[in-house]
């Protein structure tokens, strides 16, 4: 078996975490979908220029050894003041369930990025991560980047948005507005981040401002696994 069939026997959940870190280091994969593919070669190839090594695109022992030792892995620090992220805030995009259906999660991505840097001003899109109606995530913010997701509160945070919620209350349930998979993805998405910092608080956007956002209480959701 060559190398590039190893890549496509790996497991989802290798792949997975994989993107993961390469996304935390400042490699986008694309979708963290588990999947081996162009954009997750092209990510780890960029990754492997950037740490010296050889640069097969391939999970070959070394470039595995090098991500696995990323400093700041288990601790994710933000900005030049190095914040340590110990919170994760939930938001939603108030967007409706089918709400630009007929496109890819990644054109909806940019659109939502296009609100935050033409509309608003922002440098880049505000939230670290976003999940899509059927689960699927992609990176915005990189999570070592301060984001812009609620005011006075972005240091030492990481903004997950879910896509909907549309016309939300912040007393209904994770349910009314949200899907079985996009609650599977954040409640995996949330461990993942755990997994690399410590995390005091998951909390949401209602907790800091007179807002439905995320369109859930998110203590009772969590609590209800």
């Amino acid at each position: 078996m060559n190398i590039r069939q190893a890549q496509h026997r790996l497991s989802s959940r290798n792949v997975r975490q994989a993107q993961h870190i390469l996304a935390s280091a400042g490699h986008p994969p694309g979708p963290f979908d588990g999947l081996w593919g162009r954009q997750t070669a092209a990510a780890v190839m960029s990754f492997q220029r950037a740490a010296g090594l050889r640069q097969t695109g391939q999970l070959d022992r070394d470039t595995i050894a090098a991500l696995s030792s990323i400093p700041g892995l288990k601790v994710i620090y933000q900005g030049k003041a190095r914040h340590v992220v110990d919170e994760i805030i939930m938001h939603c995009s108030a967007t409706r369930p089918l709400w630009m259906s007929d496109r890819t999660f990644a054109e909806r991505f940019a659109e939502i990025r296009r609100w935050h840097v033409k509309e608003r001003g922002w440098r880049d899109i505000g939230y670290h991560w976003l999940i899509d109606r059927d689960g699927s995530i992609l990176p915005g913010r990189a999570e070592n980047v301060i984001g812009s997701h609620v005011m006075g509160q972005n240091s030492g945070t990481i903004g997950i948005c879910l896509l909907g919620g549309h016309g939300s209350s912040e007393r209904d349930r994770f349910s009314d507005n949200f899907t079985v998979a996009q609650d599977t993805a954040a409640r995996w998405l949330i461990d993942d981040i755990k997994s690399r910092t410590t995390i005091k608080r998951v909390s949401g956007h209602n907790e800091y401002a007179a807002k439905a956002c995320p369109g859930f209480q998110v203590a009772k959701w969590l609590a209800a696994a």
